[in-house]
């Protein structure tokens, strides 16, 4: 049976880990599903954030990561009829886009299919840039720009892929016959069981790992600490590019407001290999995100058996219920400041059993057959 060949587009991609969860995502997928399709993959030549090429990687030309078909366009190669030309190369019988607002690598694909230049399948997976905490951030540009999109019927015959049972309805919400097809997140992170990492009373290690933007809500995170009364000492180490250069400045003038006993650093980006070897030191991982419809860095946390405190915001509030962290109403400040309060004054006994129970979570949310048959549900629609 000949496989389906399917193009991938996305705006950053390995070697770059800058853009974060959807690489990873992505990464994942292609790991676990290549036996099943051709995948290929057109990106830029560069990370997030950065004008500076890939050392060692080609440019304008098929070439291959990890044995995968790649193409790194140049800022200055990537036009309109040269990704028209490439993407048709490949014969594709689908296309899927990792954006909603990309220029490139979603809007004009986008208008090739609607103007017949491009015949396949499009799949577009909006990573929840539709999500209420997404939509928040910019929110009368984004508005007036949907309501644009709507009007030339843009996405009339799009396969949306939600990988959520919310995500879905955000999609519904602004397309209320939309074609979707729900299929979750993939991470391919090993667990960690036996984690060394022990807890001494009076003495707390948090992590952030995530993008420094405003919809990631560090600035909210870095207030609550500020305002804690501890006798002990408390570790908040920040891993993440900056993507918002102005939000990290207000980010910084907190920082400089923390008490001697607490105590926040910023350790630049962590590429994917190294994330576990790393937050496997830490006690939690705390990211107040306004809206994840996913979030990697809290499923390789609950991985590394190390728990968390999030938001509400997230598809991992039952954390809550079964023991492994924390998912909190950001309303709710004084219950969280209790809350960290208690975890500097924990013993290592209770911490073990707390982190023990973020494997069998996630043990039991996990399950790599069913999440492959829903790919396979997806690209067969």
């Amino acid at each position: 049976m000949t496989k389906k060949s399917i193009v991938i587009l996305i705006d950053w991609f390995l070697p770059g880990n800058r853009a974060g969860g959807p690489v990873k995502s992505i990464y994942s997928m292609l790991l676990l599903l290549k036996p099943y399709y051709n995948f290929s993959v057109i990106t830029t030549n560069h990370d997030l954030g950065s004008s500076a090429p890939y050392s060692g990687i080609k440019a304008n030309e098929w070439t291959e990561f990890d044995g995968i078909p790649v193409y790194y366009f140049s800022k200055e190669n990537l036009k309109s009829k040269s990704l028209l030309d490439v993407i048709n190369s490949r014969v594709p019988d689908i296309v899927y886009l990792n954006s909603f607002w990309s220029y490139y690598f979603s809007l004009l694909p986008l208008r090739f299919e609607k103007s017949g230049k491009l015949k396949c399948e499009i799949i577009l997976a909006p990573r929840g840039m539709l999500g209420k905490g997404a939509l928040s951030i910019k929110p009368l540009k984004k508005k007036l720009f949907l309501s644009l999109l709507k009007m030339v019927n843009l996405h009339s015959k799009v396969v949306f892929h939600a990988t959520t049972i919310d995500e879905e309805k955000e999609v519904r919400s602004f397309y209320r016959k939309a074609n979707t097809v729900v299929a979750p997140n993939l991470n391919v992170t090993p667990l960690l069981k036996n984690k060394p990492t022990n807890k001494i009373k009076g003495d707390l290690k948090l992590f952030y790992l995530s993008r420094i933007s405003r919809v990631k809500n560090l600035h909210y995170a870095l207030e609550i600490l500020s305002h804690l009364k501890i006798e002990g000492q408390i570790i908040y180490d920040i891993y993440g590019s900056l993507e918002d250069k102005a939000y990290w400045h207000q980010c910084e003038a907190i920082i400089k407001t923390m008490p001697a006993n607490i105590k926040v650093a910023y350790k630049g980006d962590l590429t994917f290999e190294k994330v576990q070897p790393v937050i496997m030191n830490y006690h939690y991982l705390f990211l107040p995100t306004l809206n994840e419809n996913f979030g990697h860095s809290i499923a390789e946390s609950l991985k590394s058996a190390c728990p968390v405190i999030i938001s509400k915001h997230t598809p991992w509030t039952s954390v809550n219920e079964k023991e492994c962290g924390l998912a909190v109403d950001l309303h709710h400040k004084t219950e969280l400041k209790k809350a960290l309060e208690s975890m500097v004054e924990m013993e290592n006994e209770d911490y073990k059993r707390i982190s023990e129970n973020c494997i069998k979570f996630i043990e039991q949310n996990t399950n790599s057959v069913s999440e492959i048959e829903a790919y396979k549900n997806l690209f067969n629609k």
